[in-house]
This record gives structure tokens, C-alpha cells and sequence, in this order.
């Protein structure tokens, strides 16, 4: 009876410390599953924390949206200066002939022509082409101008004469005492006649009064010439 009451209480016993100890492995085999949903669920209802929202930054584009779009031209190349135009070459106007300078005065009347009646000589030569025409440049007889009949006249005579104004005073002996068959200069050279005596001359004016006979004041007097 005893031995049955001491098996009984070991038996007991050993059960008791298989329940303890199953217990306490259950207890930690439950801790153990608790610590493992535990932290999960304290992340699941973890808190969020107040402050600004989180925004994903705005793509290139739209941060670009506010400036202004340039399209880009090539530079346009520089054209040169136009080069100015050269002058158009005018050939200069050719130099007058002194010889052919024309004047212009009031013919004498008719009766003066009789001062100048020497027949031949220079006087006499110039007297007969009174009335002829005049040319500018002209030396042909009643074609000519102030020196060319001159020229001419004293052609007729033997007397080669240059065919210019100036030339001709230049052939010529200044004087002071015209005599008739003289060269008179007038118009300070431009003009010369043939000097008929009693102060009138006979000279080519222009193409209106041809070749007539007129005062040695009738223009500008400059001196006589004597051959």
C-alpha cells in the first residue's frame, strides 16, 4: 500500500513537472509567434507623422513651361558697301581759240570806207572782203574769223602770218604810231583788225555782222602792231 501511495505521488510528480514543462514550452513557443505578429502590427499601426505631404518632383517640362521659347536663325552675312559709282568721264571742253573769238559792235556807215581807198597793199586787200561772211575757226576767204582774215590778208601781200591772236601780235613790232596796214589788238588780245587809218579798223566780228569796218574804240583797245 505504500509502495503504490509512493508510485502514485512520483507519478503525480513526474506529471505535474511534464505539465510544467510543456507549459513553459508552450509559453515560450507563444511569446515567441507574439514578438513575431507584434512588430508587425506596431509598423501596421505605426503613426504617420504630421508635417507636409511628399511630392514627387515635377518633370523637366513643366519646370520649363515658364520660359520663353527662341528659335534660332542663323546670322545673316554681312553684304560689302556698295562701291559708289565712278564718275562718268567727261572729255574737257576744248580750249577756245583765241584766234576765233567773235565781237560784236556798230558798223560804221559807208562814208567812213573812204579813208581806206589805197589800191593793193594790205588796206586795199582788207577794204575789198568788206562785207564777207565769218566761220568760227574758219581761214577760207569770207569763211573766217577775226585772225584768219587778217591772215589771210596779209597772205595776199607776201606776209605769212601765224594763224593765232597772240601769235600774230607776237610776229608784230609794238608801236605807238599806227599807220594804216597795221594789226590792232583789242579785247585784251582776243581781237585783231586790219587799221585803215583816221581811228577805224576793219575786222571779221561774228556770224551776224561778217567783216566790217568799225571804230578802234569800238571795243576794248590794247595797242598796235606794225610788220
Amino acid at each position: 500500500m505504500s509502495l503504490f501511495k509512493q508510485n502514485s505521488a512520483r507519478h503525480r510528480a513526474e506529471s505535474t513537472s511534464h505539465a510544467v514543462r510543456n507549459t513553459t514550452i508552450a509559453a515560450a513557443a507563444g511569446a515567441a509567434v507574439i514578438g513575431s505578429i507584434a512588430p508587425a502590427q506596431a509598423y501596421a499601426q505605426a503613426p504617420v507623422e504630421s508635417g507636409a505631404a511628399y511630392s514627387a518632383p515635377a518633370p523637366a517640362s513643366a519646370s520649363l513651361a515658364g520660359y520663353t521659347s527662341y528659335t534660332y536663325e542663323a546670322p545673316v552675312a554681312a553684304q560689302p558697301a556698295a562701291q559708289p559709282a565712278a564718275p562718268a568721264y567727261e572729255a574737257p571742253a576744248p580750249a577756245p581759240q583765241p584766234a576765233a573769238a567773235s565781237a560784236s559792235v556798230t558798223p560804221q556807215s559807208t562814208a567812213t570806207t573812204a579813208i581806206a581807198p589805197a589800191a593793193g597793199g594790205i588796206v586795199g586787200t582788207a577794204m575789198s572782203a568788206q562785207g564777207a561772211g565769218y566761220v568760227y575757226g574758219g581761214t577760207a576767204y569770207g569763211a573766217w574769223d577775226c585772225s584768219g582774215f587778217t591772215q589771210w590778208v596779209f597772205a595776199q601781200n607776201g606776209i605769212d602770218l601765224p594763224r593765232t591772236t597772240w601769235s600774230q601780235f607776237a610776229a608784230g613790232t609794238p608801236t605807238a604810231n599806227p599807220q594804216p596796214g597795221d594789226l590792232v589788238s583789242q579785247n585784251g588780245g582776243a581781237h585783231v583788225g586790219v587799221y585803215i587809218g583816221g581811228g577805224k579798223m576793219i575786222s571779221a566780228l561774228n556770224p551776224t555782222q561778217g567783216t566790217q569796218v568799225h571804230s578802234v574804240n569800238a571795243m576794248q583797245l590794247d595797242g598796235y602792231y606794225t610788220f
